[in-house]
């Protein structure tokens, strides 16, 4: 009887999950705040989160000033998602923090934060995987695949990511994108 329980409470809870995924796409900007506070993220009211942003779990995740998170990114935040000031992150990326043990006989999950440090770029679908940690200012290039951490200011692209060389400048930008009808 409980295990079934179980199952109805984990099935309530994707419904939700899915709801809270659907409201976020509809809701204007100036709304956001509010659905971000019942679903426990920690994000700065001028950061920019886009619609078609598919999260995967309340809570566990937090945003910095400034920064721009476009369409249709995954957040899986299952694992938690740190993200710091004025990064940028293009449509189509995904950010994941778990996944499956294939070595272990019950393919159990396991899962490791993300942390995305300040003016820190990841282009369009990308994938970063858990465990990674982005250094300050460093850059994904599209359709990359990083499975190691990037130190600051370096360049990685390719899959699996590789150095492709520093950034070549210490960015002083900030970014403002927030459109009223960019869902």
């Amino acid at each position: 009887m409980s295990q079934g329980l179980s199952h109805v409470t984990d099935q309530l809870y994707f419904i939700a999950l899915a709801l809270i995924n659907k409201l976020h796409g509809l809701l204007p900007f100036v709304l956001r705040p509010v659905l971000y506070r019942l679903c426990r993220f920690d994000i700065d009211r001028s950061a920019t989160l886009q619609g078609g942003i598919r999260f995967f779990h309340v809570g566990r995740l937090r945003v910095g000033e400034g920064t721009l998170v476009n369409r249709g990114v995954y957040l899986d935040n299952r694992g938690g998602i740190t993200i710091g000031k004025q990064v940028s992150i293009a449509h189509d990326a995904r950010i994941y923090t778990m996944g499956h043990d294939v070595h272990d006989a019950s393919f159990a999950t396991k899962a490791a934060a993300v942390q995305i440090d300040d003016h820190a770029v990841v282009f369009a679908g990308a994938m970063i995987m858990p465990g990674v940690h982005l250094g300050e200012g460093s850059v994904v290039m599209a359709g990359s695949v990083v499975t190691k951490s990037v130190p600051a200011f370096r360049m990685v692209g390719g899959n699996p990511a590789q150095d492709i060389g520093e950034r070549g400048c210490k960015p002083a930008y900030r970014l403002d994108r927030r459109f009223w009808l960019a869902h």
